[in-house]
């Protein structure tokens, strides 16, 4: 089946995702374990994120194993459902633990924006009925998907338009507050719910401009005229109200980001919504280049996409679903210190962190230019190596850095509570049984042919 993005660029970034996401998802549930100054609700919030890596990693790793021994499958074909099983037992076991790390991503989005960068409820009941509703969602959602039919799991396209929505309003009232009183809090607002949009919707804003032009469409019949049977029309609506609200936001930040720079000056925030925004154009311009790919699949004969192609994927929806998701997630933990960097027990793990992401995006930049200019390994691997130096010389001051930027009015807009040090333990432990619970359900309807 026609996919976009259905192959992987000349050096996938997947398996350099599945072990970052992995280390990081460690580093941060430890520092959240750690962070006995920080409230309640920060460590929870960590703890969050920190399943979040963990549940990324997995999902990275199954992908990676899936391009290394059998065929890719791209993550728009697990959103939406256009997977089929094929009997194969290790290849469709990898393709239902996509789909189980991908329901438990989408409901902790949920939760993420309920609780960050405002907690919409207060007291440890609402902080159990979340924790109930991870729960009966991770052990229910996945079976129905399984056994109902993978084309259910597009329904969880609503769960990214609650989520949309949502961020987006507290994204308008920061910047109006902003303006209005020049205060600092209001910023910081919009700076988080910013980040958050960035970090789970970012790989489909690079689509709105073929979004509003109704370019995706020609994109989709193509995908349609390869299903077994027509799909109905509420799957239809899923997959639009879907894709379309990644074309809404991003239209929201870049309107945001444009009048407050006008009044107050470039911030780094802005500076990713503009590139966000601009790879919008370049991916618009693949998809008409594209346009008799997706037509020769109409016909029955599907054209392979050509090395460029790749490359383009590589750039855009790559870099932000591999990449660009782990650093702003970082960004937001030590900016607003939701992990404690001041603590001694937690320097040396903060120093780890930020290391790893700044050399994981030293070796992705090589390899991207090396995609781009045939240099040869000793050459790259020489500059790697004195990257790597040049971050040990400088390790205490970039940490330092990183950590010095965090103000005040950033640190106090996460807020909430309701939480004891047993229910975050508990939250912990409930993870790894939603995990395990996974991956014995993926192996089990794969070894029944389901």
């Amino acid at each position: 089946m026609e996919q976009r993005g259905s192959v992987m660029a000349q050096e996938s970034l997947a398996p350099v995702a599945a072990i970052t996401n992995l280390i990081l998802g460690i580093i941060t549930i430890l520092m959240s374990n750690r962070s006995e100054n920080q409230t309640s609700h920060k460590r929870f919030s960590a703890l969050l994120i920190g399943w979040t890596f963990i549940l990324l990693s997995i999902y990275n790793f199954a992908e990676t194993l899936l391009d290394q021994y059998y065929s890719f499958v791209a993550p728009t074909a697990i959103d939406f459902g256009l997977v089929s099983l094929d009997g194969i037992k290790g290849r469709d076991t990898l393709v239902l633990i996509q789909f189980g790390t991908d329901a438990a991503l989408n409901i902790i989005m949920l939760v993420m924006a309920l609780h960050i960068p405002k907690d919409m409820g207060t007291g440890s009941s609402w902080n159990s009925m979340v924790i109930l509703v991870i729960t009966l969602y991770c052990i229910i959602i996945p079976a129905l998907v399984f056994l109902g039919g993978f084309e259910f799991a597009a329904f969880q396209q609503l769960l990214w338009v609650v989520v949309g929505i949502y961020w987006t309003h507290r994204y308008i009232r920061g910047i109006i507050g902003e303006h209005k009183t020049g205060e600092e809090q209001y910023r910081s607002e919009s700076k988080a719910s910013a980040v958050l949009l960035l970090i789970w919707l970012g790989w489909q804003m690079i689509w709105w401009l073929s979004a509003f032009s109704f370019l995706n469409n020609e994109w989709f019949v193509s995908v349609l005229t390869q299903l077994d049977e027509p799909p109905t029309t509420l799957w239809l609506a899923a997959v639009n109200i879907g894709w379309s609200i990644g074309a809404v936001t991003i239209c929201a930040l870049l309107a945001g980001e444009a009048f407050r720079t006008s009044k107050r000056g470039l911030s780094p925030i802005s500076i990713i919504v503009f590139v966000v925004f601009f790879l919008g154009f370049a991916n618009w311009i693949q998809d008409k280049l594209l346009l008799d790919a997706y037509y020769s699949c109409i016909e029955g004969n599907c054209a392979p996409e050509s090395s460029i192609f790749e490359l383009v994927n590589y750039l855009t929806s790559g870099v932000l679903i591999y990449l660009l998701k782990p650093l702003l997630f970082v960004y937001l933990m030590v900016q607003f210190q939701i992990i404690d960097t001041t603590s001694e027990r937690n320097r040396n793990l903060t120093r780890m962190m930020i290391l790893l992401i700044l050399l994981i995006i030293s070796s992705s930049v090589i390899e991207l230019i090396q995609s781009l200019i045939p240099i040869p390994q000793m050459i790259s691997g020489s500059i790697l190596a004195i990257g790597i130096v040049f971050f040990i010389g400088w390790e205490e001051k970039i940490t330092e850095s990183f950590i010095g930027n965090a103000n005040i009015a950033d640190i106090d807009s996460i807020q909430g509570d309701g939480f004891n040090d047993k229910m975050l333990r508990n939250t912990s432990l409930l993870m790894s049984f939603i995990i395990l619970y996974i991956v014995a359900l993926a192996v089990i309807f794969a070894n029944a042919g389901v």
